[in-house]
């Protein structure tokens, strides 16, 4: 007759049921996990916008605070902003210091630039010029993701007397 011990189990493995419960739980992280890591992209679009808005108040702010001309200059094909300062009245010299050029991530892209008096720009370069007094030409930039039409979009509206930005989902236009 097999004598056993209280407390003790002569099974070595697992459970149906703790099986079950593991593959449930691995299952939902994934369900979870998935949607996070596909709007990824997205997120680098949405940054972009958010960075670019940033970079132009600040520029706005330093204008109006330091009196000196401030300007920020895109270069469309490259997907480069670049902020600048006129401190001297001759040479515009970069603010590697205070704030740093930005490159586009990924595949997100400038596709145009209108700016108040100077028109619509898709290609080259274009210069967003911050006056001491307080104001910049009203601007709007277009940026997507990708190089169909049909892919996301959005659409910076900047303001000429507060310096703020406005994004928008989609392409529109505010001249």
């Amino acid at each position: 007759m097999p004598m056993y011990k209280i407390g003790r189990s002569n099974n070595h493995g697992f459970t149906l049921i703790e099986l079950t419960i593991v593959m449930f739980l691995l299952s939902l992280f994934a369900v979870i996990s998935v949607p996070i890591f596909s709007s990824v992209g997205e997120n680098n679009l949405q940054h972009s916008a958010r960075r670019i808005g940033g970079m132009v108040k600040y520029l706005y702010n330093e204008a109006a605070l330091t009196a000196t001309p401030h300007r920020l200059v895109f270069d469309i094909e490259k997907g480069e902003c670049t902020p600048q300062q006129n401190a001297d009245g001759q040479e515009w010299t970069a603010l590697e210091s205070t704030v740093r050029s930005y490159h586009l991530p990924g595949d997100v892209r400038i596709t145009k630039v209108w700016i108040d008096g100077r028109g619509e720009l898709s290609t080259g370069t274009a210069t967003i010029e911050f006056h001491p007094q307080g104001w910049l030409p009203a601007t709007t930039l277009h940026l997507q993701q990708g190089k169909k039409d049909t892919d996301k979009q959005l659409s910076i509206n900047l303001l000429p007397f507060t310096g703020n930005a406005e994004i928008l989902d989609g392409y529109h236009e505010f001249e």
